[in-house]
């Protein structure tokens, strides 16, 4: 593939870019026009869910018995996140799990392993842990 002509795009624009004050936007001089990079423009180009979730750091979800149950399951503390260590050993024995409870530990291996990139024994914060318990929802956390 040749990218010269999108790399030289993208060099112009961050060359001639405006210092303004929006945090998830810039604007770049094109010709005599202003041109804004958004991540409205991100969301069209990629495809990725770009959408604005209130609070992101630190989601309310509810502690419902299907949660105490597969936290359970995974041998973890309701108010605790796991680890990938207990993630490891959860899927060594996930075979008569239900396929949505399968899922969920997929979407939190993925979660903690590639997303938040935590240590090997640090646990993922239990209020981003619960996210995978909505599984639509989940699917479209950006």
């Amino acid at each position: 593939m040749d990218f010269c002509w999108e790399s030289r795009l993208v060099h112009y624009m961050l060359c001639f870019q405006f210092n303004i004050k929006k945090k998830y936007e810039f604007w770049s001089l094109v010709g005599a026009d202003p041109m804004r990079f958004s991540l409205i423009e991100f969301e069209q180009l990629t495809g990725l869910n770009c959408e604005y979730i209130e609070n992101l750091e630190n989601p309310r979800c509810e502690v419902t018995n299907e949660m105490a149950s597969l936290w359970e399951r995974i041998s973890v503390y309701v108010d605790a996140g796991p680890s990938s260590e207990q993630i490891i050993r959860a899927c060594q024995r996930c075979q008569e799990w239900s396929r949505d409870d399968r899922m969920r530990l997929g979407y939190l291996a993925i979660f903690n392993g590639f997303i938040e990139g935590r240590k090997y024994t640090t646990a993922t914060r239990a209020s981003l842990a619960r996210l995978v318990m909505d599984l639509k929802k989940f699917k479209n956390y950006p």
